[in-house]
């Protein structure tokens, strides 16, 4: 009996933090885990592949998808009574072998943990991992990452009757913690609110305390607390307070797999396919919400891949350089233009400088590239440009070219209408037409708009944002329904008009990049994120905007890489 604590011992001090503590939770608390069936599945022999070979490449050879799973995160993905895996992520790795192979057994799962997830992406062991894996900046020099497919974060788990719905009404509850999670602190530090703090050693008393109201609520992570509202009839997950999301990681600069991937997920979530698994492993949680990009590009078929990963390297340029070339757009008010003294300007344009002033230490560490529609991507490409603004939209099509920086403005429909005689709301028309431009999206979705607001609504189509123009400021309209960018390039050169900051539809407007390479646009969105944290992309926005100041969507946690790029002497 000595040896086998002291092999325990040995086995604990080798692994993770949390796996340990589940380790001896199943040794001291046998009642609980009985039944619990062996995790151990027999390793398969390996083909070898080279480092530099594509993820997709890869799994073509081999037939099938290797996921990396762990086994202890009911239900995202844990061992049935039955020996089986089960789980979301179980689930939504066998879709992925479906979309991508066909088939959708065309997978084979390998046990990891959190600590050596990385690792087996980096080993070529896994192609993916799906093991709860939270998104933060921290983790954004080791793999690239899937949209968000669950919200992880700080939450609590009580009975209805209770009437708990927020942190205020903690006040005077009795709270139970497991005592190795830190849940206790994050709620001190989160609720500060007069409570009673009840620990317990393991997941099962603390439920079981909640079960037999020994306590009223159960504060902790939401993935936990989704496993115990299953073993406790008619709990309820309430409060949640901060917000991590879980993502499928992969390997970096394999832009073919990361096109696929986003495109997929977008697909999912279109089709059904996402809500139809949350409400078998989530029923009565909404999904993480996913950005719709704007397009009709179906994913990449996965025998297009490129054989091997990319080795683009933008910062090795940048570096040589002692600049960062920025390709922009002369005459699109007022996100990048050019003054009458032939100065560059505009919203997207000082951003750069302020990204190039933490990277290179000057604002003016910045060449700027004159493009044009037309040739921009392929400028972009060639290296003559590091990065392009001026309004470019994030669609589907796009995706399949290029990379994009998180989103930085969101260009969706407004309506555009004269100062003096302002239109608010689509009822504010007063029965007046609303005029359109002919194909474009203000077109599209203004017949829905106006069945919602209730107002019948007659529209004159106009062939170009001139024609527009004439029929508003001579009365044919009484405003025009469109995208924000064409419109607010009349308000900045022309007096007289004024548009609402609503938006009626989603257009995600965001930095390009070059395509496949990961890190490079890894520092972009990390700098992005450092300019809302001190203030800096607030300033500027207000300055070129009137709407309120968006929030960007910013991952938690902080850069495990300085914001700095050194020039070479």
């Amino acid at each position: 009996m000595r040896r086998f604590w002291f092999l325990l011992l040995i086995l604990v001090l080798l692994s993770g933090c949390s796996e340990a503590e589940d380790l001896i939770g199943l040794v001291i608390q046998p009642k609980e885990e009985a039944g619990l069936p062996s995790a151990f599945i027999a390793p398969t022999p390996e083909a070898t592949y080279p480092p530099q070979m594509a993820t997709m490449a890869r799994i073509l050879a081999r037939g099938e998808i290797v996921v990396g799973v762990r086994y202890d995160l009911e239900p995202l993905s844990y061992i049935t009574a039955n020996s089986e895996l089960a789980g979301l992520e179980i689930d939504l790795a066998r879709e992925l072998g479906r979309r991508w192979l066909g088939n959708p057994d065309a997978v084979r799962f390998r046990q990891v943990r959190s600590d050596s997830a990385f690792q087996h992406l980096t080993n070529g062991t896994v192609d993916i991992v799906l093991a709860g894996v939270i998104h933060t900046q921290e983790m954004e020099n080791q793999a690239d990452f899937s949209p968000a497919y669950f919200m992880d974060g700080l939450a609590f788990l009580t009975f209805p009757e209770t009437n708990i719905q927020d942190l205020a009404g903690l006040q005077d509850r009795h709270i139970g913690v497991v005592t190795w999670t830190g849940s206790r602190a994050t709620i001190d530090a989160t609720a500060p609110v007069s409570k009673t703090f009840v620990a317990y050693d393991n997941f099962f008393d603390v439920i079981e305390a909640l079960r037999t109201r020994e306590i009223d609520v159960y504060g902790d992570i939401r993935h936990r607390l989704e496993r115990a509202r299953r073993l406790v009839a008619g709990t309820v997950v309430v409060a949640q307070t901060t917000w991590e999301p879980m993502a499928m990681a992969y390997r970096q600069d394999d832009p073919f797999f990361a096109n696929l991937v986003t495109l997929t997920f977008q697909d999912m979530a279109t089709d059904g396919t996402r809500d139809a698994l949350y409400a078998r492993w989530l029923p009565g949680v909404s999904p993480p919400s996913t950005t719709l990009l704007l397009g009709t590009a179906p994913p990449p078929t996965p025998a297009e891949t490129p054989q091997q990963l990319s080795t683009l390297d933008v910062l090795a340029r940048i570096r040589g350089r002692g600049t960062l070339a920025l390709g922009y757009f002369t005459d699109r008010w007022p996100y990048s233009a050019n003054r009458a003294d032939g100065v560059p300007t505009g919203f997207e344009v000082r951003l750069v400088e302020r990204i190039a002033e933490r990277w290179l230490g000057s604002r003016q560490a910045v060449t700027f590239i004159p493009v044009t529609e037309s040739d921009a991507f392929t400028r972009l490409a060639q290296g003559e440009a590091d990065m392009l603004v001026g309004n470019w939209l994030h669609t589907r099509e796009a995706e399949l070219q290029v990379d994009f920086s998180l989103q930085i403005i969101d260009d969706g429909v407004s309506i555009f209408s004269l100062a003096g005689a302002p239109v608010a709301d689509l009822t504010g028309l007063g029965g007046q037409p609303a005029g359109v431009l002919a194909g474009s999206e203000g077109e599209r979705v203004l017949p829905a708009l106006a069945q919602a607001a209730g107002v019948g609504l007659s529209t004159v189509r106009y062939a170009d944002i001139p024609a527009a123009i004439t029929g508003l400021q001579q009365g044919e309209v009484g405003a025009i329904v469109g995208e924000r960018r064409a419109l607010l390039q009349i308000q900045f050169t022309q007096p007289g008009f004024t548009m609402t900051d609503r938006r009626y539809t989603y257009r995600p407007v965001a930095i390009v990049l070059p395509q496949g390479d990961s890190v490079y646009r890894d520092l972009v969105n990390l700098t992005l994120a450092a300019l809302q944290a001190d203030g800096t992309y607030q300033e500027l926005y207000s300055v070129w905007f009137d709407d309120p100041v968006p929030a960007l969507d910013v991952l938690p946690g902080h850069p495990a890489v300085p914001l700095v790029i050194t020039p070479v002497e």
